[in-house]
């Protein structure tokens, strides 16, 4: 079956890079169950680099499997319905930030595809609490390790995790309220009040 507009080839493209809901968000509980697994591995550790690598796989696993569940468990509260979800590219290769620009364009990400027609039937209060979920659950997620090592771990490993998590928190501010998530709960706030 084609759909309208598009050719045979983006049609198979498509139905390629798309992921089923279920699988998605399947994929993104696994990934944090991984992430709680890796953490409570730490305290069983003595050699202190597998100790370092399993936090650091935590951290990243809180960070990147979290962002696209709170866009769907927050949206599905707020009456948002979604199609799939599928593989992408950040937001950030729009900023030409060298080395980041560079090496997000080889860095899959997973999105999620926000059936539009639902999306119109909402208030501007909710269409940005929807961008917004994802952002905030990647700035807030990553707590947890970093938690976890200030009150288990050395003090180097908490100070350098707390870099990390805090220059995240700062990072994601700054660039998502130019090209990300925040930036377009912004638009959709004003969008929706300039309509009004």
């Amino acid at each position: 079956m084609l759909v309208r507009g598009m050719s045979e080839r983006e049609v198979l493209k498509h139905f390629r890079r798309s992921i089923p809901l279920w699988a998605g968000n399947s994929i993104e509980v696994i990934g944090i169950f991984l992430g709680a697994i890796m953490l409570c591995l730490v305290s069983l550790m003595y050699n202190p680099l597998l100790r370092l690598l399993s936090l650091f796989v935590a951290w990243l696993c809180f960070w990147y499997f979290s962002h696209c569940l709170a866009h769907y468990i927050v949206g599905r509260f707020l009456g948002v319905n979604y199609l799939y979800y599928y593989f992408g590219r950040s937001s950030l290769i729009k900023l030409n930030l060298r080395p980041i620009s560079f090496i997000m364009k080889f860095v899959p990400v997973l999105g999620i595809k926000i059936d539009k027609a639902s999306f119109k039937n909402i208030s501007r209060y909710r269409k940005a609490a929807t961008y917004a979920s994802g952002a905030f659950a990647s700035m807030l997620a990553p707590l947890i390790p970093f938690i976890y090592s200030a009150i288990y771990l050395d003090l180097f490993t908490t100070l350098a995790f707390g870099f990390i998590t805090f220059g995240n928190i700062i990072f994601t501010l700054y660039f998502s309220s130019k090209v990300g998530d925040l930036s377009r709960a912004r638009k959709a706030l004003r969008q929706d009040q300039n309509n009004l």
